[in-house]
């Protein structure tokens, strides 16, 4: 089992959520929608599975749901295409507008990134794929679905340093057909299974 910084210096961890007051206001989008933040920081942090992200919007506007973007990079950003069928409200938008648009949705799907911890400390649901980190590394919650595949290579951002500039940084499957197997094997169906806790 992977050690954490907090078992290496004998620490005790105790996980609390911060307190955000969340200014009533009127939701920016009317009826019932999910956020979700598609875009990170490097290639390794992104749900790499081909057309997840498009199967999970479908199945959600099946459902009655408006899908709505809310990360600070738009568009096509680094070879990653969003969705098509959402409401885009991404780019340089103050936090505020991010709170208020969290705090009104039924829950957020995103990846292992500030958006994520910025909806589980709204209160907001959080669906979080991830694969670069292991699970302890992230928040918990009865409203927190964490998905994880341990049968893959995973957990890199907790073993070695980033190389912040190499976008594809896979440092043990690099340029070979197992680069982000960690978070290319979790399927669309598994992420809609999880999102379902939270759908109303």
């Amino acid at each position: 089992m992977q050690k954490t910084a907090a078992d290496i210096l004998g620490l005790e961890y105790q996980q609390v959520r911060p307190k955000i007051n969340v200014p009533k206001r009127e939701p920016s989008i009317k009826g019932k929608y999910v956020c979700i933040g598609i875009h990170s920081t490097a290639q390794s942090k992104y749900w790499n599975n081909s057309g997840g992200w498009q199967k999970v919007v479908d199945r959600l506007k099946s459902n009655g749901y408006e899908v709505v973007l809310i990360t600070k990079e738009s568009g096509t950003y680094m070879g990653n295409v969003p969705p098509k069928g959402i409401i885009d409200r991404s780019g340089s938008l103050p936090l505020s507008e991010r709170i208020n648009d969290l705090s009104h949705a039924d829950f957020y799907i995103g990846l292992g990134s500030g958006l994520s911890w910025l909806a589980w400390a709204v209160g907001t649901p959080t669906v979080l794929i991830s694969g670069f980190s292991t699970p302890n590394t992230e928040f918990t919650g009865d409203d927190v679905e964490r998905i994880f595949n341990p049968a893959t290579c995973n957990g890199c951002f907790n073993r070695l340093r980033l190389d912040a500039g190499d976008w594809n940084w896979c440092p043990d499957h690099k340029d070979t057909p197992r680069m982000f197997e960690c978070t290319k094997s979790i399927s669309a169906d598994l992420v809609i299974e999880k999102m379902k806790k939270f759908m109303k």
